[in-house]
């Protein structure tokens, strides 16, 4: 059974930190640049030993600038997109709406368990030492119709996989999956959003 589902988890924020991208794609551009004028003039000067020091020093300054820009730069808009191929999840993560990087790729045989991060097991299982949290979102709260999901699976070890989507992604796995991975105490969105809705409705009431 052939089956390609694909969908994105973008970052909220994304309009606004395009410019902050922008900005600390410069600045470590402006270092780099700085930090291989320094070495040049550091190797030409060689083997004086004064010169050394004068280039030296801020070669390595702007190089620890490049670096501390360079990594700022890659946990701004950072979204996610798994794509779900006949069995098999691939989840990336895409810088700036352009650049793509392989999070991980593994077959719905190496699933464990899967499910609803409000449910109690999710705590249970983000609390086992040998268990790795990888979280594939940039966003503190699931956006309109998504949720987030996590996914344990034995990929390079035990992985705890958190992803913002729809219930369709689920849905899709479940095909490939025995129904005993899903977690027991999983309810189906819908349901949690009328249940969640009937409890503030009754909050209100009583106010």
């Amino acid at each position: 059974m052939e089956v390609f589902y694909e969908e994105s988890a973008a970052y909220h924020k994304a309009e606004k930190s395009k410019t902050k991208y922008t900005i600390l794609s410069v600045l470590s551009g402006l270092f780099l640049f700085l930090t291989c004028f320094m070495a040049f003039l550091f190797v030409m000067v060689i083997p004086n030993i004064g010169y050394m020091i004068s280039f030296g020093m801020p070669a390595l300054m702007f190089l620890g600038f490049w670096f501390a820009f360079w990594k700022w730069k890659s946990t701004v808009n950072v979204s996610y997109d798994y794509a779900f191929v006949s069995g098999e999840l691939r989840i990336a993560r895409v810088y700036n709406t352009k650049k793509r990087k392989a999070v991980a790729r593994f077959d719905c045989a190496d699933i464990i368990q899967f499910g609803d991060v409000d449910s109690p097991s999710y705590e249970r299982l983000k609390s086992d030492p040998v268990t790795k949290s990888v979280i594939c979102t940039s966003n503190y709260e699931a956006a309109d119709g998504k949720f987030f999901m996590y996914i344990l699976a034995q990929y390079n070890g035990k992985k705890l996989f958190v992803l913002e989507c729809t219930e369709n992604l689920l849905m899709n796995i479940l095909k490939f999956v025995k129904r005993s991975a899903l977690d027991r105490d999983y309810v189906m969105q819908e349901k949690k959003r009328q249940t969640l809705q009937a409890q503030q409705a009754q909050q209100t009431q009583r106010v």
